[in-house]
């Protein structure tokens, strides 16, 4: 169930669109019926939007010990992250990558359906604004130099950006459309180029563990003119979806030697623990 945050997601789903546009009257993105909401109180509140997370990496966690593997500590980590913590500080997700949402963000990324980032981004905004406000457990760096966790506002916001093939390709990088609508949303800047993909690389999605750290390695960058910007900055990493991590751990590690003081992922979604996703999905995020 949505449970405590459901007014706000509620209203952050109503008829007002971009820009002051009227968006009534629409239907809903997941089961079409028409109303005043680009997201229906149902379809939200099947969505669990307020499912218990790792602060970490953002896999949900069973509100049974069904799985005793994944169960959070006091700390707020599942035992993976304690265990073999990522290299950002920190990850938001909303919904797990599983249908309806998986179709609506392939809509996103394959279908030209750029309106649905701001579907999404409407979604993410009020658990990150929430988060921000709402005190908790410091994360378990392994860096013990770097400042501790504040639950603040990030200092800038920006993609993870698509190699040139790529962006060629699809027209567009959805993960800046997120990261824009995000901005917009929550008053805070963003940044497109700051973060720039040096390598193409293959779909990761079809690679083994070590293909795709080999594959990513150094892929990343920032711009030379942003450098001396971002020194002590924090800076929140948008992408449709968490997957492995693998690209984004090699972003946080590309943003920790450029001086960021704190790195943050946000997603739309996060993949479900191997052990709760179906055994023949519909349909397979491609990290990109």
């Amino acid at each position: 169930m949505v449970g405590a945050g459901a007014p706000e997601y509620s209203e952050a789903m109503n008829s007002t669109g971009p820009m002051g546009k009227a968006w009534w009257p629409t239907s809903c993105r997941v089961c079409h019926r028409w109303q005043a909401s680009v997201l229906c109180t149902r379809c939200l509140e099947g969505a669990d939007l307020d499912a218990p997370r790792c602060i970490r990496c953002a896999l949900r966690l069973p509100a049974s010990p069904r799985h005793a593997d994944m169960l959070a500590n006091d700390d707020g980590l599942c035992q993976a992250c304690r265990d073999a913590p990522p290299g950002f500080d920190h990850a938001n997700a909303v919904v797990d990558y599983a249908e309806p949402w998986s179709s609506l963000i392939a809509s996103l990324k394959f279908q030209e359906d750029t309106a649905m980032a701001d579907v999404l981004a409407r979604l993410m905004a009020p658990a990150l604004a929430r988060r921000w406000h709402t005190t908790g457990h410091k994360p378990a760096s392994r860096r013990p130099q770097r400042t501790p966790w504040k639950r603040g506002a990030p200092s800038v916001i920006m993609p993870v950006p698509l190699s040139a093939a790529r962006l060629r390709e699809r027209g567009y990088n959805q993960a800046w459309l997120l990261a824009r609508g995000l901005a917009g949303q929550l008053g805070l800047p963003a940044c497109h180029d700051a973060l720039v993909r040096r390598k193409d690389t293959p779909r990761l999605m079809t690679l083994d563990a070590d293909e795709r750290l080999r594959h990513i390695r150094h892929a990343f960058a920032i711009s030379p003119r942003h450098l001396p910007w971002l020194q002590g900055r924090h800076v929140a990493v948008v992408d449709d979806v968490l997957t492995t991590g693998a690209t984004l751990n090699e972003i946080a590690n590309t943003l920790w030697e450029a001086g960021a003081r704190e790195v943050s992922v946000w997603v739309a979604a996060r993949t479900p623990a191997p052990q709760d996703q179906p055994l023949n999905p519909d349909a397979e995020h491609d990290q990109a």
